[in-house]
């Protein structure tokens, strides 16, 4: 599965919590905060910028090239791996390639959630009600690639989802900065800009890569399902996340994917739902990778993996809400 980008969320140890309570700028449920935190997820569609980003998950760090570019026609957007084997994404709109050079392979598909730093929410209809599900106040200012900027703490109202901290650029708006802990207080994940300029060089036909000579391209089809087509069913609304669609990614004739994804509007997960095959064997327990958990288990011919970046509580849950019609 292709994921373009990295998440967000963070939270604090109980007793760093009392100490950063004392020093809290505004410790209520200010809507004008919410209001912040729209304004900027709107500025990182609609504004043109480029920077160096680094990303920390768990012991693994990347760092990456991105430029992003808006214009009458939508999004365009790249972002080029630095380390390890190279590899690039592009990305216009909701249509998203992954190149991968050293194999002369283009891997084209359209997503349906768009979870993708700097942007803030994972779903625009679902941030609506962020402020039942998560508490919000603002911390002392910081610098983050020589930038001033606002600090926010959203922390979540249950156990069921993380806290996020987000350092949104005084002047521009724009997310320089998400952290994600662990409800013992350990950091789980970061990204954020070690450079940026908002006067980017911009491209003057962007578009996405076709294929030359001695490349392969190759296209995912994921269609969308109806209720009507699915022998389980999942519920709309489940601990504060909203189902969005349910696809199938054919992978060829005799394997196929359903993905079912949910988010809260700030966290996300996927159910994943296979036919159990031959000699197949996924992990009984939770496997992690900075903030994101997955744990799968066999219901009957089939095979339920729940990945997403919450806790493992949560995974536990959404295991236990699907519901067979017949197997």
């Amino acid at each position: 599965m292709m994921k373009m980008y990295f998440s967000v969320q963070a939270t604090k140890q109980f007793f760093f919590g009392l100490l950063l309570a004392a020093s809290t700028v505004n410790a209520y449920a200010d809507p004008a905060l919410w209001n912040l935190v729209w304004a900027s997820h709107d500025q990182a569609k609609s504004l043109s910028y480029s920077g160096l980003l680094i990303t920390e998950s768990g012991k693994h760090s990347q760092t990456s090239k991105l430029l992003h570019q808006a214009s009458e026609q939508g999004e365009f957007e790249v972002l080029e791996r630095l380390d390890g084997q190279p590899a690039k994404w592009i990305r216009h709109n909701d249509q998203i390639q992954c190149v991968i050079p050293d194999r002369k392979l283009i891997l084209t598909e359209r997503r349906h959630t768009s979870v993708a730093f700097p942007r803030v929410f994972a779903a625009s209809d679902g941030a609506n009600s962020l402020g039942r599900l998560y508490d919000i106040a603002e911390l002392p200012g910081k610098r983050v690639a020589g930038r001033s900027v606002r600090v926010l703490k959203l922390s979540p109202k249950d156990e069921l989802r993380y806290e996020y901290r987000l350092y949104l650029d005084r002047e521009s708006k724009l997310l320089m900065r998400s952290e994600v802990y662990s409800p013992k207080g350990e950091v789980l994940e970061n990204v954020g800009f070690k450079e940026i300029s908002f006067e980017p060089t911009l491209l003057e036909n962007p578009a996405l890569l076709k294929a030359g000579p001695g490349w392969i391209s190759s296209s995912t089809e994921v269609r969308v399902l109806g209720q009507d087509e699915l022998s389980y069913d999942l519920p709309d609304l489940a601990f504060g996340f909203r189902k969005a669609d349910t696809v199938c990614r054919i992978k060829g004739k005799e394997e196929q994917i359903h993905q079912t994804v949910y988010s809260d509007g700030l966290s996300t997960l996927s159910v994943f739902v296979q036919k159990h095959q031959a000699g197949q064997s996924m992990p009984q327990v939770p496997m992690s990778h900075g903030a994101v958990m997955s744990m799968s288990a066999t219901q009957g011919k089939h095979m339920v993996t729940v990945l997403g970046e919450v806790p493992e509580k949560t995974l536990e849950l959404f295991l236990k809400s699907v519901r067979w019609k017949s197997q």
